[in-house]
């Protein structure tokens, strides 16, 4: 359950707003879909469940800062090289499930993502928007918006949704 707008802290407020997690959605399923289309895998969609795991790995900024520099380095051989962060990707799925519900919805409503079954996409239409937003914020929302596309990639390439969750100890 979702705690009233007004009774957030000024954190949650801040970092975990649905206009930012939207803008970091956006930038997650735009590297999915660019990989997907690269590769020509045939979905191009990030699987929702996936968004939770890609919202993880970004806002948590101790984590963002320890992902690989490319997209070569397997999930397995990342979360064996930084062993404590799969636990910390767990916890913040659950922590932040319902903000990234609370994006998801904010970010159709607004124009910016869409969904097709159990998919999330950007919208080519809020690439504007997307683009002049991150161009003047500061740098830790530019950090969030390069590696959030870095992680749709990185998700796209490491296999289904579900070995991902299971790499992690999650459930679909």
């Amino acid at each position: 359950m979702m705690t009233s707008w007004h009774e957030r802290t000024i954190e949650q407020r801040n970092l975990l707003n649905p206009a930012f997690c939207a803008v970091v959605l956006w930038h997650i399923a735009l590297g999915y879909r660019d990989e997907a289309r690269s590769t020509q895998s045939g979905e191009t969609g990030l699987p929702l469940d996936l968004s939770f795991v890609g919202a993880s790995l970004v806002l948590r900024g101790r984590t963002r800062s320890q992902l690989p520099g490319t997209i070569r380095t397997s999930l397995i051989a990342w979360l064996q090289d930084h062993p404590l962060e799969r636990s910390a990707i767990a916890r913040g799925v659950g922590i932040l499930r319902p903000y990234v519900r609370e994006a998801i919805i904010f970010g159709v409503h607004h124009g910016a993502l869409t969904t097709a079954g159990p998919s999330l996409a950007p919208m080519d239409s809020a690439k504007t928007k997307m683009t002049a937003y991150v161009k003047h914020s500061g740098p830790d929302v530019l950090d969030c918006a390069r590696r959030g596309q870095f992680v749709g990639r990185w998700l796209q390439k490491n296999g289904t949704s579900a070995t991902t969750l299971a790499l992690l100890g999650l459930q679909p």
